[in-house]
């Protein structure tokens, strides 16, 4: 029998979420999917061939809300991110171009 031992902080949910990664100060920015989810990162799925930075700012498009995150790794399309800060709500932003991401969310 195969022991698989738990690594993550906290527990993980599995979801299905439209999402958006933001680099480059936000000047570029990629579709993706959120496959799960804990209170400390998540795992998403995005196009295998893209060269991306490792800080990234994630878009949730069912939430509204957006996060800075870091790829911790990556195995063909899906990606294991950590939140690097506080989630925060789009729509409440003190950041305007912040702000004009509300228009991407999906209510």
């Amino acid at each position: 029998m195969t022991v698989i031992l738990e690594r993550r902080k906290s527990l993980r949910r599995r979801v299905f979420k439209g999402a958006k990664l933001f680099f480059h100060n936000f000047m570029m920015s990629v579709d993706c999917t959120i496959r799960n989810e804990s209170g400390s990162g998540m795992q998403i799925t995005v196009d295998p061939d893209l060269m991306l930075s490792n800080d990234l700012s994630l878009l949730d498009r069912k939430e509204g809300t957006i996060a800075p995150v870091q790829v911790i790794w990556r195995h063909g399309p899906h990606m294991g991110v950590a939140l690097l800060g506080e989630v925060e709500d789009v729509r409440r932003s003190g950041h305007a171009h912040i702000r004009q991401l509300s228009t991407m969310i999906r209510g």
